[in-house]
């Protein structure tokens, strides 16, 4: 019995001892995982503040950008408005240098331009056709002035061509100027219609003190069309 007493003791007592080292080491391991958590939630506020501070720089850098942007598109439509500007002062100043210094230019009648742009209504277009005349100790010239739309090749469409007096009742057909002259009007083509080319006809009358001339141009309607009535090209005239 008494040996009994004993080895229940021990048992007791290695008990005991087992639970106080298991108490300890589940302790040690909760007070390992409570550090990692405080680290945690360290790295966390360092994260959360680093992220705020790069959400702020993310804003300020897109906020330059976009002035930047907003400063570079004013930037280029004023550089688009200055060379728009210097392009019609170059053109001014060279038609002024072949009124005033006619051995610039070809001697005798020139159809110095023709332009075409688009009018307020839908089809209407509005011309201007600039003549002038280069030689020296002018005298006034006269003479008449035509304008016509030519059909393309294809068969299958209202190709004829039109004049442009059949167009505008009001084109001026003639011409009488010293230094130069402008023709201006509009017109609205036949819906059916199909043009390729515009011929551009000037015939200056003979005079005591100067020939008769006969000044051709054409220009490609058709591909003035494409490019959305933006510019209307002079085609170069093949010798015949």
């Amino acid at each position: 019995m008494k040996g009994f007493k004993i080895s229940f003791f021990k048992w007791v007592v290695i008990s005991l001892i087992c639970i106080y080292f298991g108490f300890m080491v589940g302790k040690f391991k909760q007070d390992i995982l409570l550090h990692k958590v405080q680290l945690l939630e360290l790295d966390t506020t360092s994260l959360t503040t680093e992220n705020t501070q790069l959400t702020e720089r993310l804003n300020f850098i897109q906020a330059e950008f976009n002035a930047e942007q907003e400063i570079h598109e004013v930037l280029k439509h004023e550089n688009k408005a200055l060379n728009k500007a210097l392009d019609a002062s170059n053109d001014k100043l060279y038609f002024y240098e072949q009124v005033v210094a006619p051995e610039l230019s070809v001697i005798g009648l020139n159809v110095y331009s023709f332009s075409v742009s688009k009018g307020e209504e839908e089809g209407t277009w509005l011309y201007e056709l600039v003549l002038m005349q280069a030689q020296q100790g002018r005298r006034e010239l006269s003479g008449k002035v035509e304008i016509t739309f030519a059909g393309t090749d294809d068969t299958e469409v209202n190709t004829k061509d039109i004049k442009l007096r059949e167009l505008d009742p009001n084109v001026e057909s003639t011409f009488k100027f010293q230094y130069f002259q402008t023709l201006k009007g509009s017109f609205t083509l036949p819906k059916d219609s199909q043009v390729g080319q515009v011929f551009v006809v000037a015939e200056a009358n003979r005079t005591n003190w100067s020939r008769a001339q006969r000044i051709e141009k054409i220009y490609d309607w058709e591909g003035f069309i494409k490019n959305g009535g933006a510019d209307l090209e002079e085609l170069a005239i093949q010798a015949e």
